[in-house]
């Protein structure tokens, strides 16, 4: 089993270990005696923070203050029985907690650093979801004026790269019998997710159009109102649109002929499905739709998302999360601050006494 040395906090760097611990990584979470902050975040449950258990999953917790020597030094001892650490600290601050050069002291140890911008004029500005999304063009793209994506993209998606960072690394080093350092940017991260509107602007001078549910190159694709609620529908290619436009009673027209001149007549085409879908309630038109196999479905709620028929859920003691995108082979529940230290301290062989001298010395915390 490979072992994860995880000195993140907050939710970029705990989501991408929590992936790895789902599917059996032994992940270490190093906490400072206080803990990760999340664990301070409303609301609670059992007391615990229900934001830091959902990112925390699959992990045994350790306190160790980096700041005291002793707790460097057990950091490191650590680290040397590690396959991959993860640190979201900015740059340098592993150097400055006595943390550096953990690559050369263990050749094979792959380390992931997940920050706002990495090296550069901007190394100090923190990694804040808010803040990233802002200068990475997402808010503008979401909302007139900007708006943020509900979820923390910017957090989750610079997770799952950090995630690949990890096993495209693992798989090297089988070939190479070598670690590596791999730098995570989550502005980079944030202008991959641009994609389409990235390339249209870098190749073709095309700005992105003003915020909106339809698609830039595709119609219809939209959200629309009918008479109890709102109803996507995404039509991609040809044969789609003949089945929506056979269901909802849409004459031929060549301003509708291909799909290039739907998006050019984008607003008199959905001036007619607005018109059609007002007539019913949702639920009829997702059933007329989905029979035809025409791409569908209501605008839910989160606490309706999570009830609908198709969701999956685990359970972990009392906790409850939606299932991940890969069934989970481990099912640990999110640990206590520190419930795991003594555990791994003994694992490094250290007997009860000098656990206790390290409690006194404030190292494990108090």
């Amino acid at each position: 089993m490979e072992r994860v040395l995880d000195f993140t906090r907050v939710l970029a760097g705990p989501w991408a270990t929590q992936i790895l611990g789902d599917q059996g990584f032994d992940v270490i979470k190093v906490e400072a005696p206080e803990g990760d902050e999340t664990r301070t975040f409303l609301p609670y449950r059992d007391g615990m923070s229900v934001y830091f258990a959902c990112t925390n999953r699959n992990k045994r917790s350790i306190v160790l203050d980096l700041k005291h020597p002793e707790g460097q030094a057990l950091a490191r001892r650590l680290a040397k029985t590690a396959d991959v650490v993860v640190e979201n600290f900015r740059p340098g601050v592993m150097e400055r907690l006595g943390l550096g050069g953990l690559v050369e002291e263990n050749p094979r140890l792959i380390q992931v650093s997940i920050s706002a911008f990495g090296e550069g004029p901007l190394a100090e500005r923190a990694g804040y979801d808010l803040v990233l999304q802002s200068m990475g063009g997402i808010a503008t793209l979401t909302g007139d004026p900007p708006r943020k994506a509900g979820p923390s993209i910017a957090d989750l998606a610079s997770a799952m790269v950090a995630v690949q960072a990890v096993l495209f690394a693992l798989l090297e080093r089988h070939r190479t019998g070598r670690g590596k350092r791999v730098s995570v940017r989550m502005f980079d991260v944030q202008h991959a997710l641009l994609a389409y509107y990235a390339s249209s602007w870098l190749n073709a001078g095309k700005e992105p159009p003003k915020p909106s549910n339809q698609h830039p190159s595709i119609s219809p694709y939209n959200l629309y109102p009918c008479a109890d609620g709102w109803l996507a529908v995404a039509c991609a290619n040809e044969p789609l649109y003949r089945r929506l436009a056979q269901v909802v009673g849409i004459p031929e027209d060549p301003r509708f002929a291909t799909n290039a001149r739907r998006v050019a007549n984008r607003e008199a085409l959905d001036a007619l499905l607005i018109t059609a879908f007002s007539t019913d309630r949702v639920e009829v038109w997702e059933q007329r739709l989905a029979a035809a196999g025409v791409p569908c479905g209501p605008a839910l709620s989160v606490p309706a998302s999570l009830a609908h028929p198709a969701a999956r859920q685990i359970h972990l003691g009392a906790w409850t999360f939606p299932a991940p995108p890969l069934d989970p082979v481990q099912l640990r529940p999110p640990p206590q601050l520190g419930e795991h230290s003594a555990e791994l301290l003994a694992e490094l062989g250290l007997d009860e006494a000098e656990v206790q001298r390290l409690r006194r010395a404030g190292v494990l915390g108090h």
